[in-house]
C-alpha cells in the first residue's frame, strides 16, 4: 500500500532529522545553499518544503527572516519544537501568501511529491509570492514519471521528469531561468536543481 509523502515523512520527523543534517549531506548541497543566500536581495525567505526545519535554521544564523511550510504536520510540529523561525502547515500548491511577499524561495527537494499538475500550481505559487526580481532553487528528481519507492520502511510515490521538461514547466511559471546542474546522489538518484529568477518590474 503506497503511503502519501506526508504522512509518512510527518511520522518520521525525528528520525529523519538525525539522519539529514547539513554535515552529513554532499558538500555540493551545501555549496547550493550558500550560493542561494549570496543571491539574495533581501531577507525575507520561503522555505517550500522545509522538513525538519534545518535550512530555515540555518537561514536564521545567515541573519534572514524565513517562513517554513510543509504538508507533513509532523513536520512542522518538530520544527515548532526544535529549530528557530516561523513554520506553518501548508500546500505548496495553495500558498497561503500575499503576492511580492518574498526575496527568495527555496525548495531543494519537495515539489517532486506532487504529481505533475500539482508541480506546476506549486511552481506559479512560487512565483506568485516572489517579488519581482526574486530568486528560487527548485529541485527535481530526474526520471520517467510516477515511480513508487521504498523509503523508511514503508511505500510512497514521487513523479520524476526529464532535465529538459524541468525547464520548460519553470519558465511556464513565468520565470527566467538562469542555470540548471545536475548531480547523481550516492542513493543512484539523480537532481536537476534549476536556479531561477522572477522577473522584474
Amino acid at each position: 500500500m503506497v503511503e502519501p509523502p506526508a504522512e509518512l515523512y510527518g511520522r518520521v520527523a525525528e528520525e529523519f532529522d538525525s539522519r539529514t543534517g547539513l554535515e552529513d549531506l554532499p558538500a555540493s548541497f551545501r555549496a547550493l545553499l550558500e550560493s542561494f543566500v549570496e543571491t539574495l536581495d533581501g531577507p525575507r525567505v520561503l522555505d517550500a518544503g522545509c522538513g525538519p526545519g534545518r535550512d530555515a535554521a540555518y537561514f536564521v544564523d545567515r541573519g534572514l527572516d524565513p517562513v517554513g511550510v510543509d504538508r507533513a504536520s509532523g513536520m512542522v510540529e518538530y520544527a515548532r519544537r526544535n529549530r528557530p523561525g516561523r513554520y506553518l502547515r501548508m500546500d505548496l500548491r495553495h500558498l497561503g501568501f500575499a503576492a511580492n511577499s518574498f526575496d527568495g524561495v527555496w525548495c531543494p527537494a519537495s515539489v517532486f511529491f506532487v504529481p505533475y499538475e500539482g508541480m506546476a500550481a506549486a511552481l506559479a505559487e512560487f512565483e506568485r509570492v516572489l517579488r519581482p526580481g526574486g530568486v528560487a532553487r527548485v529541485g527535481f528528481k530526474t526520471g520517467d514519471g510516477r515511480r513508487e519507492v521504498e523509503k523508511w520502511d514503508s511505500v510512497t510515490v514521487e513523479y520524476r521528469l526529464s532535465v529538459d521538461c524541468a525547464r520548460e514547466m519553470v519558465e511556464a511559471a513565468g520565470f527566467d531561468v538562469e542555470s540548471v546542474s545536475v548531480e547523481e546522489a550516492a542513493s543512484g538518484t539523480t537532481f536537476a536543481n534549476v536556479e531561477c529568477t522572477a522577473p522584474g518590474p
